[in-house]
């Protein structure tokens, strides 16, 4: 674990991810809604591009992303990796996980208290970190709970993408 804390570390791999939402918005999702999905690790990666990184360049001035939705996101610094939120983001948490603790829940409702059109925190009864990816598929529990997860994030996406707009540009 150590070394891959190392070569991995936020302030090591956020670049590259801002980097990459960056040509996707100047390319592909230039005319198109962009969201981002984390799990764990990934997970405070994607928290950080809600707080509303816009993109230079061609993509001028358009979000890096439209919205966003995590799963048991794991070393967050709370409040203030979520406190900065400005686009749609979307957490599923179990109320068992170890990283993002019942306490870290709480720090997380008070500030999403505040932004409610754009947040939604769902907490899954007796889930463990892991729980949206890694579930026992012979346990029904686990199993509906992934399901109700993904769902989750597919209604979160649908309804933000709904409202997203971009004309082609004249380049396109």
């Amino acid at each position: 674990m150590i070394p891959f804390s190392i070569l991995n570390s936020f302030e090591r791999t956020y670049p590259r991810v801002l980097s990459f939402f960056e040509k996707v918005r100047q390319n592909e999702g230039a005319t198109i809604p962009v969201g981002a999905v984390g799990f764990c690790w990934g997970g405070k990666h994607v928290i950080h591009l809600a707080h509303g990184a816009t993109a230079s360049g061609e993509g001028g001035g358009k979000p890096l992303v439209d919205a966003v939705f995590t799963g048991h996101p794991s070393l967050l610094k709370l409040p203030a990796d979520v406190e900065p939120v400005r686009k749609p983001l979307s957490i599923a948490v179990g109320d068992k996980d170890i990283w993002l603790t019942a306490k870290g829940v709480e720090t997380v409702r008070r500030v999403f208290a505040g932004l409610t059109s754009l947040t939604e925190l769902t907490v899954y009864p007796n889930a463990g970190h892991g729980f949206t990816v890694r579930q026992d598929k012979t346990n029904p529990e686990q199993e509906r709970q992934a399901k109700e997860a993904q769902a989750q994030a597919l209604e979160w996406f649908a309804q933000h993408f709904a409202t997203v707009n971009y004309t082609a540009s004249a380049s396109a």
